[in-house]
């Protein structure tokens, strides 16, 4: 890995004109989150109710300079990531941004289409239930992914082809990732793309975002590649915000520990919030369904998995960098159309968050 960083440092260097071998500069950003969270589940076993205290960390560090050329250079990495316990989640690529505001992404920079992604409002906090890693209905318009780590994305600047609030992206990856069968799997290559489309009409501000991708595996036996899309909009007028998505396609693969052909996943998202002083009050509902079969190679039927998520917050900015949650979500899952009452119920959370 760190080979790989310093050819692509040296390459860029000699390519763009760099002179200097000072240090390069560096920011570092992070939060710690504390609070208590309290799950009450449909299941009628003795474990149906928990109540757990919570705690989330991170802390990244960016790197950045300038180069004589005027091109920017920089990295980043992850020391800790929304986790209890020090884990170092490694480093990004490089990306080179250029003069004209365009930029380009060299080693794990795959994935343009999720660069797209508007942000629908989403209720804070940490309330939740963790689902069956069989049950492939996927939360969230851009919830299935897929990408071989040797890749590059390249990103306009602002205004691309004249067109004024118009921004896009592009991406390509290739692994030459070698042959398998059962139920190993890896993305092998991909192509995704995506666009912004910003405009103000009055007051109000629009924000459209719609991306694509395209995925192949290296499993042998995998009936279905990644062919999914997704599309978004969000309109902020004043201290109001509301927001709506979809997300949709086919998968030949799990983002989890399970293997599955999964066929017509859907998801779709909506999402409003509105400022009153240093409280933010922010309602969201998330619904997704798939069919899938648990076998590579196998057809997708039988009934359809579900999961929903309807939730409500309320933040209040207690001080700089301080902010206190109160949150509040009903989640319901099925699986191969049977109600997964383990999984399924009503959680609380309130809690503090420190970021810097």
């Amino acid at each position: 890995m760190k080979k790989e960083l310093l050819l692509a440092t040296t390459i860029a260097g000699i390519t763009l004109g760099a002179t200097s071998a000072s240090a390069v500069t560096a920011t570092f950003s992070g939060n710690h989150r504390v609070g208590i969270e309290d799950e009450d589940k449909d299941s009628t076993t003795a474990t149906s109710g928990t109540t757990n205290e919570n705690r989330k960390s991170s802390f990244a560090v960016a790197l950045e300079e300038t180069l004589d050329s005027g091109t920017k250079i920089a990295g980043s990495f992850s020391l800790m990531s929304e986790s209890s316990t020090f884990n170092y989640t490694g480093a990004s690529g490089i990306t080179l941004t250029f003069t004209d505001g365009s930029s380009l992404g060299v080693l794990y920079a795959a994935g343009a289409h999720k660069s797209h992604d508007v942000a629908i409002p989403g209720a804070s906090g940490e309330q939740g239930i963790t689902g069956l890693s069989s049950n492939s209905a996927k939360l969230g318009i851009d919830a299935v992914g897929g990408k071989n780590n040797i890749g590059v994305a390249w990103h306009s600047a602002a205004d691309v082809a004249g067109v004024e609030g118009l921004s896009v992206s592009l991406s390509y990856s290739n692994g030459d990732e070698a042959d398998v069968s059962g139920n190993t799997i890896a993305i092998d290559s991909s192509m995704a793309a995506g666009a912004t489309y910003v405009t103000t009409s009055g007051d109000t501000t629009v924000t459209l975002g719609a991306g694509v991708l395209g995925a192949s595996d290296n499993n042998v036996s995998s009936r279905l590649d990644t062919d999914v899309y997704h599309l978004g909009v969000t309109a902020v007028n004043g201290d109001l915000t509301v927001g709506a998505g979809m997300g949709a396609g086919d998968y030949g693969h799990d983002l989890s520990s399970t293997m599955q052909e999964v066929a017509d996943w859907e998801s779709v998202e909506i999402g409003v919030s509105y400022v009153s002083g240093d409280f933010t009050l922010t309602a969201s509902s998330v619904d997704a369904e798939a069919t899938d079969n648990a076998t590579m190679g196998g057809t997708p039927s039988g009934s359809a998995d579900d999961a929903s998520k309807q939730a409500v917050s309320v933040d209040y900015a207690v001080a700089s960098g301080v902010t206190a949650t109160l949150g509040y979500a009903n989640i319901e899952q099925s699986n191969e159309g049977a109600a997964s009452k383990a999984q399924s119920g009503t959680a609380w959370y309130i809690g503090t968050n420190l970021s810097f």
